[in-house]
């Protein structure tokens, strides 16, 4: 075990740099990684022996009898742990992951309920109700003797509801945005959460000591206008959306140098505890762009200088294709990626559930501007499907109200297509379970606007207080279920270390026109057969999706004549109508032949609903 600090530094000032152990080296190209994220607080308490495994087919068996406190659990730490991250390191290994993003587990207040973690009142700790900083290391560590990565869920733009606002005399959580002058401050927060002027212990205010400089603060008030007004520079740092506090959450004036340089110091120093792999950056779009600019490059120089040539940044940047690729340096002096929870989300929910044409999809990978799209490689961006805010769309995740038969293929083939497509994937703690996030069944008249809650599409994986499906006491880490099996196969095609997984992570990609009842070669429209291919010099991968959900669909699909010529075999690699034996141990000999079809090269493939297959 590396060696590791019984008690947290309590000021910046000397602070032990110095890795805690042999250092892990980065991944060659993050292209080749497959990502996991989970909110600890949500996955596991590590105890999933302890009660029965929850039946689909007997969804009411564990469901909670008073549905009400089931709902007011979710807004609660709910008991998982770092510990219980680990002990599932093997369930996510079999699925095919290979790095796995954790969100945050800092140190939040003692008195709020900031299970997410994005609430921080002591940098230089980890939160108590997940684990310790020993927790953290042995996570890091158990990982990478698995072949996992880890990166870890940084906040650098604001810290938790950690003092009070002045308003006449009173303390105010939260006040309206204002530009200037700052904000008087009532007091610092206590650990029972009442005002106080002077901090007296570790849980009270805000730690380590240094940001006890409430110079440090904004103190504006909390952002009113998310998004730039038309006639105002979308990366102006006077902006107020990269001003204000999150909500309650206090921001941090990182315009200045002394701010901007303890938040770097605070995670070179959580690189040197745990020897993590990268940094997931939360609300990037509210930091200045010369402040990420600044950090991101102040990480990467201190992660090289102890070995870690390639560790990755990537960012959560909203407000559409402009803001993101502002923070995107393809010089590599900014993020490395950003997430795809903006149109691209959209875009790919709509279709793989038959609901738009697949062109607006594989359109994002063209170029359009000079430079090129930050998708057109597959090295600047993380593909995802669901996620714990699900901004700009429905509290929901993709299985949400599915109303047909093959939900669970369904949810693994668009899974499927992001392991398939450029770009860097990445699952949803639960979306291999099938979870819906869904508040669909809660009834209003118990609490209004329940369909906007973010706790809905956190459930809990291994039994706790919330449940998904509205369930207590029962646990979800079923590698049985058909949506983990057909993921886990589709992503052992993936890792293949022979050119056939290498085309799939960093190849070319190509939309290929079908045809459907001897019509004319087109691309394909809204609930048909789509394929795509990915291709590394000689090795070319196609595969293909049924995008409707409730009915077989089948078209003969254009292939490579230079890779591909007539007559060509081309071998089954996957295909999801597999039985649970087949899908771990595929069958040999399964082969589809290459004809001439309307004078072009073309395979004939015949899918059930919602069904893929991949083929090379």
């Amino acid at each position: 075990m590396a060696r590791i600090e019984t008690h947290a530094p309590t000021t910046l000032a000397g602070l032990d740099l110095r890795p805690r152990g042999p250092v892990h080296p980065s991944p060659v190209d993050w292209r080749d990684q497959s990502l996991y994220f989970l909110l600890p607080d949500r996955f596991s308490d590590g105890r999933e022996a302890t009660r029965p495994l929850f039946n689909p087919a007997q969804p009411m068996e564990h469901r909670a009898a008073d549905r009400k406190a089931w709902m007011e659990a979710g807004k609660r730490f709910t008991g998982g742990t770092i510990n219980g991250i680990t002990s599932k390191l093997d369930y996510l290994h079999d699925l095919g992951v290979t790095a796995l993003w954790v969100g945050p587990v800092w140190k939040q207040r003692a008195d709020l309920q900031t299970y997410h973690g994005y609430g921080i009142q002591n940098f230089l700790e980890v939160d108590p109700r997940f684990g310790t900083r020993r927790d953290l290391r042995r996570l890091v560590d158990e990982a990478h003797r698995r072949g996992i990565y880890i990166i870890l869920d940084i906040i650098i733009n604001h810290t938790g509801n950690n003092w009070f606002y002045d308003n006449n005399g009173h303390a105010w959580n939260s006040m309206p945005y204002r530009y200037e002058p700052p904000y008087p401050v009532h007091g610092w927060r206590s650990a029972e959460g009442k005002p106080v002027q002077q901090i007296e212990s570790l849980e009270d205010g805000v730690w380590p000591r240094e940001f006890q400089n409430l110079e440090w603060y904004t103190r504006a008030g909390a952002i009113e206008s998310w998004d730039p007004a038309e006639w105002e520079d979308p990366l102006d740092p006077r902006n107020q959306f990269r001003r204000g506090d999150f909500f309650d959450l206090k921001d941090l004036n990182l315009e200045r140098e002394d701010t901007l340089a303890a938040i770097v110091q605070v995670y070179q120093y959580w690189i040197a505890v745990t020897d993590c792999d990268g940094f997931r950056i939360d609300t990037v779009k509210h930091i200045p762009v010369d402040a990420c600019r600044h950090f991101c490059g102040m990480i990467r120089e201190y992660a090289e200088s102890i070995g870690k040539d390639n560790f990755w940044l990537i960012g959560e940047v909203t407000g559409g294709e402009y803001m993101a690729k502002s923070y995107v340096e393809l010089f590599g002096r900014d993020l490395d990626a950003v997430l795809d929870i903006g149109e691209a989300r959209s875009l790919l929910t709509g279709m793989t559930k038959g609901f738009a044409a697949p062109a607006a999809f594989f359109d994002q990978f063209t170029p359009h501007d000079i430079l090129g799209s930050h998708r057109e490689t597959g090295r600047y961006h993380v593909s995802i499907l669901d996620d714990h805010d699900m901004v700009g769309g429905t509290k929901a995740r993709f299985a949400a109200g599915a109303g047909i038969p093959d939900a669970a293929e369904q949810a693994a083939h668009a899974v499927g297509v992001m392991l398939t497509t450029l770009g860097v994937p990445c699952i949803y703690y639960g979306t291999e379970q099938l979870f819906d996030g869904s508040a669909a069944d809660h009834s209003f008249s118990i609490e209004p606007n329940l369909s906007f809650e973010d706790r809905y599409i956190r459930e809990g994986m291994f039994g706790g207080a919330f449940g998904a499906y509205r369930t207590t006491g029962c646990h979800f880490f079923n590698p049985d279920h058909p949506s983990y099996q057909r993921i886990a196969a589709i992503a052992r095609v993936r890792n293949r270390a022979d050119t056939i997984g290498l085309a799939l992570r960093r190849g070319r990609q190509y939309l290929y026109p079908t045809s459907v009842l001897d019509q004319p070669f087109r691309y394909p429209g809204a609930g048909e057969v789509l394929a795509w291919s990915r291709i590394l010099f000689d090795t070319a991968v196609l595969v293909a999706m049924n995008t409707h959900g409730a009915q077989a669909r089948g078209a003969w699909v254009l292939v490579d004549g230079n890779l591909h010529p007539p007559g060509t075999r081309l071998s089954v690699l996957y295909r999801g109508d597999w039985s649970p034996e087949q899908l771990k141990s595929p069958p040999r000999g399964e082969v589809l032949t290459v004809e001439v079809v309307q004078g072009h090269p073309a395979v004939r493939l015949d899918l059930p609903p919602a069904g893929m297959v991949i083929l090379a």
